[in-house]
C-alpha cells in the first residue's frame, strides 16, 4: 500500500480538491474543423456532410455556415447525397423569415449499424437504423462457461438475415484490444485463451466496416459526454468486475489504449512487492464472495451489496474484508493519481455499490501522499452505455472511411 513514511516534501500537504477547481476551456473537434472541407476528397466531404446530419436537421445554409465553404459545393454535395438516398429534404424550418429554408436528414431506413456486448454472462446484440430506432435485439448465454468467437458470428448472423442493409457492426469485449488490427489477445472473461483476431474474421465474413473496442474504454466514452469540459479531458472510468478489475484512461483528452491495447490493466498491478498478489486477486467480486464464503456466510446478492450489508451490521469478517477492498482500492487510485492527475475517478461496475463513506476512505490515507487527489465518485449507471458506445464507434469509422 501506499508508504505513509517521513519528511515528505512541502507540497504533498496542499492537497487541492478537484471539484471545486475553475472549468477549463472546452476542447475542439478536429472533425468539423471549418477550413478542412474544402481541402477534403469527395468521398470525405460526403461524409462529413451525413454526419454533421447525423444527430439534428439542417438546412443547406446551416452546413454553408458550419463548415465555412461555399453555398456551391454543399448544393453539390447534398445533391448527390440525395440522389444516393442517403440525405433526404423534411419541409421548412419553423419561424423562418422570408422565404423558409428546407432541412435536411439522414434518410433514416439508408442502412443499419449492429452492435454487440460480450460480458462472462453472455452476449447482447442490437440493430439499430440510422436515426438510432432499435430494429431488432438478441442474447446469446455462454456455453460451458465460454463466450466463443463462433457464437459471436453466429449471433451477429442471425440479426443481418433479418435486417436490411447493414453498413457496419461494432464489438465491445472485456479483454487486451489491438486498436491496429482488432485482435483481442487476451479475455479471460470470455474464456479466451489464445489471441482472436476477431476484427478480420468479422470483416471476412460479412463484408462490412467493423470496429472492436475494449468495453471499458466505451463505459468511459459514455460517461465523458455528461462530465465537464475540464473533467472529460482527465478521466478514468474504474470497473469492478466479477473476475477482473479495468480501467478506462482520458488524458489531455484523448483515449489512452497503450502500444498493445493493453493501458488500464490496473486489476494486474501488484498490492505489495512481498508477493505476487494483484489488485483482481484479492478484490474482484469473486474473490470478495469466496472470503465471505470461506467465513461462513451465502453470498446470494451481489458480493459488494454482501460485503457491505455484513460490515454495516458489525460483523468482524466482513468488516476485516471490507477494509482489504478500500485498502485495495486507496492503493489502486493512488497508482492512477500519481501517473495521470486525473480529474475524476468514476468507479463502475460493482463498484457503483461503493458509497460516500468508502469513496473517503479510499482518499484519506492519500491526503499528504500526492500533490493533487482527484474526485471520486459513482459512474451513473447506463445498462445501454457500452452498446451504445459501440454503435457511436462503429458510425465515426463508417464516416472516416468516406461515404
Amino acid at each position: 500500500m501506499v508508504h505513509q513514511g517521513q519528511g515528505r516534501a512541502p507540497h504533498r500537504t496542499a492537497i487541492r480538491d478537484r471539484a471545486s477547481s475553475p472549468q477549463g476551456r472546452a476542447g475542439r473537434d478536429p472533425l468539423m474543423s471549418r477550413p478542412t472541407l474544402a481541402l477534403a476528397d469527395r468521398r470525405t466531404q460526403r461524409a462529413r456532410v451525413v454526419g454533421a446530419l447525423h444527430e439534428q436537421r439542417k438546412s443547406r445554409s446551416d452546413l454553408v455556415e458550419q463548415f465555412g465553404v461555399s453555398s456551391s459545393l454543399i448544393t453539390r454535395l447534398v445533391r448527390g447525397l440525395i440522389d444516393d438516398g442517403i440525405l433526404r429534404e423534411v419541409g421548412a424550418q419553423a419561424q423562418a423569415i422570408g422565404r423558409p429554408p428546407v432541412r435536411l436528414e439522414v434518410v433514416r431506413d439508408h442502412g443499419a449499424l449492429l452492435a454487440v456486448s460480450c460480458t462472462s454472462e453472455g452476449l447482447r446484440a442490437r440493430c439499430v437504423n440510422l436515426h438510432g430506432g432499435i430494429i431488432s435485439e438478441t442474447s446469446a448465454d455462454p456455453v460451458g462457461g465460454v463466450v466463443s468467437p463462433e457464437s459471436i458470428v453466429d449471433t451477429i448472423a442471425g440479426l443481418i438475415e433479418r435486417t436490411p442493409r447493414v453498413l457496419g457492426i461494432g464489438v465491445a469485449v472485456p479483454g487486451v484490444v489491438d486498436a491496429d488490427t482488432g485482435d483481442v489477445s487476451a479475455a479471460p472473461d470470455l474464456g479466451w485463451t489464445a489471441e482472436v483476431p476477431l476484427r478480420s474474421l468479422l470483416r471476412e465474413r460479412f463484408g462490412v466496416v467493423v470496429t472492436i473496442d475494449n468495453d471499458v474504454n466505451l463505459m468511459m466514452a459514455s460517461e465523458r459526454r455528461s462530465l465537464g469540459a475540464r473533467a472529460g479531458r482527465n478521466a478514468v472510468y474504474l470497473y469492478l468486475g466479477a473476475r477482473g478489475i479495468g480501467a478506462g484512461i482520458i488524458a489531455g483528452g484523448r483515449l489512452i489504449e497503450g502500444d498493445h491495447g493493453a493501458a488500464g490493466e490496473i486489476g494486474l498491478s501488484p498490492l505489495s512487492t512481498n508477493d505476487r498478489t494483484d489488485f483482481e486477486d484479492t478484490t474482484s467480486t469473486r474473490a470478495v464472495a469466496a472470503r465471505l464464503e470461506a467465513a461462513g456466510h451465502e453470498v446470494a446478492d451481489p458480493a459488494i451489496d454482501r460485503l457491505l450489508a455484513l460490515a454495516d451490521s458489525g460483523d468482524d469478517a466482513a468488516r476485516r474484508i471490507r477494509a482489504d477492498v478500500i485498502a485495495a482500492f486507496s492503493h489502486a487510485i493512488a497508482v492512477i493519481t500519481a501517473l495521470l492527475d486525473p480529474h475524476v475517478i468514476l468507479l463502475g461496475g460493482h463498484a457503483r455499490a461503493f458509497r460516500e463513506v468508502e469513496h473517503r476512505e479510499m482518499l484519506d490515507p492519500l491526503r499528504g501522499e500526492l500533490p493533487f487527489l482527484p474526485e471520486v465518485r459513482s459512474a451513473q449507471p447506463k445498462p445501454d452505455a457500452v452498446l451504445d458506445s459501440a454503435l457511436n464507434r462503429c458510425w465515426q469509422q463508417l464516416l472516416a472511411g468516406g461515404l
